[in-house]
Parts: structure tokens; C-alpha cells; sequence
């Protein structure tokens, strides 16, 4: 008996597909912004390839050596002579090593000493530079103190006298280095109006141009009239005997206006405002400078005709 044979049936085996590739950030962004308004998108961080070795380890930095420069095994500059130009981190060291010692070098060029004179003979004059610049300054706030009545008028008459003394000595001991003033204060800065029409315009205090005695008793004036005579009658006697040097002259003549100005009494005499001229006129001259001929005749004339006009004002 005949058998036919049996026809198998084979199941096909499923066909592989293709690998997808991976979406790029952009299509899964677009995917992103497909999803509804009101659902956020889930986070995407991207993670960069992280490596691992497990053999390398870092090494250590080599140890900068302490201490300042030029002690053992560091020469000058502040850093081992062996970690200039090595491998690995000597290139960092030896410019750690070059900032040290630029940082040393600064703070030994700030904290030295700066010389501003190498002899006797400069330190001289530099001192008498400054006494000059000090006494100019000093009047300045002198005159400013004077304006806000913060000095009392008898005070500030006798320190500002002695500062145009002192101004006046000064003047004589710096004559070859500042023959003019003017142009010393413009060289230092100095903005001294007041102290500069104090000193070298007028020369005597501010107090002596106008009256400020108030003074009215009768002994007062007796005293007042008294001792304007005394200061009249010596300057008078020093022209006479030709002691007519500003240095002896001038000092005379500022206390024959002080006197002046005390007498309260005496309103609009000519004989203060000739005096006024005359100091004046002196304060330009040097202190070594003397009065010739015909300005000393002309002062004896002038003090001879206030002394006649001040005795005249007495009798009335």
C-alpha cells in the first residue's frame, strides 16, 4: 500500500528589521513641542561620555620651598634652582617663585628711604624753604581767623607783627634762591591771597588801618596820647641820626601806627595815611637796603608835619 508522503509546513522565521537610528536632539525636541500645552515636556540632559581609569592617579604638586631668598637650596630669585624649566608643574613653580620675588623686590623699593638732601649746605636750604612756606601759610589762616572774629584784634595785631618780622628775616636768608615771592607760591602751590597782600603789600596788620579801640575813658586816652608822642619823637630822632635802614626803620614806624590807631578820638588825620605810604614803600625794599638822600629828607618832612598836626588835634 502506497503512502503518499506527508507535506510539512515550515514556519517562516520573522524577518529582522533594520536598526532605527537615534533621533537627534532636534526631532526629539520636536517631539516635545508636540505634546499638549499644559503638560511639560520631561527634562532631557544629555550626559557627556564620562571616562574612568582607575590606574592614573593625579600627582602631587612638588613642594615650594619656604623662607626668604637666599637661604638653603633656593638661590636668589625665591624658588629651587632644580623646578625651573622641568617637566610637569616646574613651569608653575618657577612662576610662583617669579611673583614672590617681585613682590619682595616692591616692598623694598616703598619702605626705602628717599633722601632729600645730601649735605648740610642743602638741608639748610630746604629748612629755610619751609620756614618760608610755613610763615606764608600761617598768615593765610591768620588773616581768615581775623575775618570770622575768631581771634581777638589785640591778639591777632601782635601775632601778625611778628610774622611780617619773621617774613622779613626769612625773606633775607633765601633771597638767592627766591628773589621773588610771587613766583615761589606759584612753584608750591601756594593760594595765600590774604597772607600775600598782608606780607608783601602792606606789611603791617589790619588792625592798624582801621580803629578798633573802643576805649573812651579819660585815662585811657591820656595814656594812648602820651605814648604816640614817645613813638613820634623817637622815629623822628632815628632819621635824624640817618638810622634809616628798612630793618631799624620799619619797625619804628609800625608802632608809631599802632599808637595812632589807639587814639579813637583822632578821625581823619593825614599824618596815618603818610605813614601807611611809607611802610608800604619799605615792605618792597630788602631788609639790608637803607633810604637814600631825598626819601630820608622826605620822612623827616612827613613825620615833622603829623607830629605838628597830631599836637594840633590835642589842643582841640
Amino acid at each position: 500500500m502506497y503512502n503518499p508522503p506527508v507535506r510539512q509546513h515550515f514556519q517562516q522565521p520573522p524577518t529582522q528589521q533594520p536598526p532605527q537610528p537615534q533621533q537627534p536632539p532636534q526631532m526629539i525636541k520636536s517631539l516635545y513641542q508636540s505634546q499638549p500645552i499644559n503638560e511639560p515636556p520631561p527634562p532631557y540632559y544629555p550626559s557627556p561620555p564620562t571616562y574612568q581609569d582607575s590606574t592614573s592617579k593625579p600627582k602631587p604638586l612638588p613642594q615650594i620651598p619656604l623662607g626668604p631668598p637666599g637661604t638653603s637650596n633656593i638661590n636668589g630669585n625665591g624658588y629651587h634652582p632644580t623646578m625651573v624649566g622641568g617637566g610637569g608643574g616646574g613651569g608653575a613653580v618657577a612662576s610662583i617663585g617669579a611673583n614672590t620675588s617681585s613682590a619682595s623686590l616692591q616692598a623694598q623699593i616703598v619702605t626705602k628711604e628717599v633722601k632729600l638732601c645730601n649735605n648740610n649746605k642743602d638741608r639748610e636750604m630746604y629748612d629755610n624753604l619751609a620756614e618760608l612756606y610755613s610763615i606764608i601759610k600761617v598768615t593765610e589762616h591768620l588773616e581768615k581767623a581775623y575775618i570770622r572774629d575768631s581771634v581777638l584784634p589785640k591778639d591777632y595785631t601782635t601775632a601778625c607783627s611778628k610774622l611780617i618780622a619773621q617774613f622779613k628775616s626769612s625773606q633775607t636768608l633765601v633771597k638767592d634762591l627766591t628773589p621773588n615771592v610771587s613766583n615761589f607760591m606759584r612753584e608750591y602751590n601756594l593760594d595765600c591771597k590774604a597772607a600775600y597782600d598782608r606780607l608783601v603789600n602792606k606789611g603791617y596788620p589790619s588792625t592798624l588801618e582801621h580803629s578798633v579801640n573802643t576805649d573812651s575813658n579819660d585815662s585811657m586816652t591820656a595814656k594812648n596820647v602820651a605814648e604816640t608822642v614817645q613813638h613820634f619823637i623817637t622815629t623822628m630822632d632815628s632819621v635824624r641820626l640817618k638810622f634809616v635802614a628798612v630793618d631799624n626803620i620799619h619797625p619804628l614806624l609800625s608802632d608809631l601806627l599802632e599808637s595812632l590807631n589807639r587814639n579813637t578820638w583822632l578821625s581823619n588825620f593825614d599824618g596815618k595815611e603818610k605813614i601807611m605810604n611809607w611802610m608800604t614803600t619799605l615792605n618792597k625794599m630788602k631788609a639790608s637796603e637803607e633810604l637814600d638822600e631825598d626819601q630820608t629828607r622826605q620822612l623827616l618832612f612827613d613825620l615833622d608835619s603829623s607830629y605838628n598836626a597830631f599836637y594840633k588835634a590835642i589842643k582841640h
